[in-house]
């Protein structure tokens, strides 16, 4: 017997670390970087990733959060029934692309159509946000959200997920600075800032309403409008101290070649960028001169 589903990973345009403070964020499904879980019967709890070849709870701390979830699923399908779950498909991990709420989510699925457990989706969601609690310390919902939707993602810690079906009528340039990010790490960073500076405090609560501001643009399609908010909130997270010298150094690069914005996504310290960008050669562009320090980039039409 064997069960398997495909997730996929996520951009947050807006709202990073802001979320995780009760204010509004904004994110966006990537279909084009995605992974499938495989459960099937086996011998021995078994896991199969790129990473990591063994049994399932020798797995290394990083694995700590699908531990849960599947020792979880299992708990509530009361099986002791040995598994070989299997990781396929490529989402760099710990860049931002919500890697690990991608196969928390697929995990949850796969089992619980393994073992026809018909649970509802907030039964689902329910898990994978615990297995992101114990991945990342604090976690908003936001990654689980929208890598359980298809379309923007316009997300409050009280208010939950709503869907945007706007296009916003631009390009978005993914960059990835091939350094890993360590979101726990950078999280913990900002809340320390926090705790000392009033400034700190006050960028917070802006950072919170750019998101706002980016929401009735993106419905208005004021594209000049996202681009200032992208180099606003790249400001703000930079005095947070998760910017690095090749998020710095990209910024300019793109800036100087027709880029309407640019900001990091994510938990910083490393992982991905955005680039706002008016359409798809400009764009193009911009990867080109910054092939020489980026592992990779992706365009999307937004």
């Amino acid at each position: 017997m064997k069960s398997s589903y495909l997730a996929h990973g996520k951009v947050i345009i807006i709202g990073e670390h802001s979320v995780v403070y009760g204010y509004d964020a904004l994110a966006m499904p990537i279909k084009v970087l995605h992974i499938k879980t495989t459960v099937e019967d086996a011998d021995e709890m078994w896991m199969d990733t790129a990473r990591y070849h063994g049994p399932f709870f020798d797995a290394p701390d990083e694995y700590n959060g699908l531990k849960y979830v599947v020792k979880t699923m299992r708990e509530k399908a009361k099986s002791q029934q040995p598994l070989k779950i299997t990781y396929t498909g490529e989402i760099p991990m710990e860049r931002g692309f919500g890697s690990s709420a991608t196969v928390a989510l697929g995990t949850t699925k796969a089992m619980n159509q393994f073992f026809d457990l018909n649970l509802t989706e907030d039964e689902i969601m329910a898990v994978t946000n615990h297995a992101e609690m114990i991945n990342h310390g604090k976690a908003s919902g936001l990654d689980a959200a929208t890598v359980n939707s298809d379309y923007l993602v316009f997300f409050n810690k009280k208010m939950g997920p709503k869907k945007l079906h706007a296009k916003l009528g631009a390009t978005l340039l993914i960059m990835d600075t091939g350094q890993l990010g360590n979101t726990k790490e950078a999280v913990t960073k900002v809340h320390n800032l926090l705790d000392k500076s009033v400034d700190a405090k006050n960028n917070m609560q802006r950072l919170g309403e750019l998101a706002d501001i980016t929401k009735k643009a993106w419905m208005t399609h004021a594209v000049q409008t996202v681009g200032k908010v992208f180099n606003e909130a790249q400001e703000i997270l930079h005095s947070f101290g998760i910017s690095t010298e090749k998020i710095d150094q990209l910024q300019q690069i793109a800036l100087a070649n027709q880029a309407l914005g640019f900001k990091l996504s994510g938990g910083g310290l490393g992982g991905i960028t955005i680039t706002l960008c008016k359409n798809s050669q400009i764009a193009k562009n911009i990867a080109g001169k910054c092939q020489n320090i980026i592992s990779n980039y992706w365009i999307e039409e937004i």
